[in-house]
């Protein structure tokens, strides 16, 4: 069974803009009023605060450049110099704090 949405092309959605946000959400007029009852014929949609968070997470993560190229290059030096060196100890408790943060976060 498939159900066809009338005015969507075959495309992925957010295709006709480049996939970037369809729309952008702003707080209605009446958002501050004393009846929020929904009006016959009037769809609303409610953003919960971890939604937000988490958009503003997306756009960091997006605004953040993908490698650190000056620490790439000190790293090559370091490797190329024979200086380099691994600390376990370090890595561990790294990798153990990164559980640790994670574990909190949910």
């Amino acid at each position: 069974m498939t159900n066809r949405i009338d005015g969507m092309g075959s495309g992925s959605i957010g295709a006709s803009n480049g996939g970037g946000p369809i729309e952008q959400v702003r707080p209605s007029a009446a958002a501050g009023t004393a009846t929020n009852a929904p009006q016959p014929g009037v769809d609303n949609v409610n953003i919960t605060d971890s939604a937000r968070r988490m958009l503003a997470l997306a756009q960091a993560v997006q605004a953040a450049p993908e490698v650190n190229t000056q620490r790439v290059a000190e790293l090559q030096q370091s490797i190329s110099n024979g200086q380099y060196q691994v600390q376990p100890g370090r890595i561990a408790d790294q990798m153990l704090k990164m559980e640790q943060d994670l574990a909190a976060a949910r």
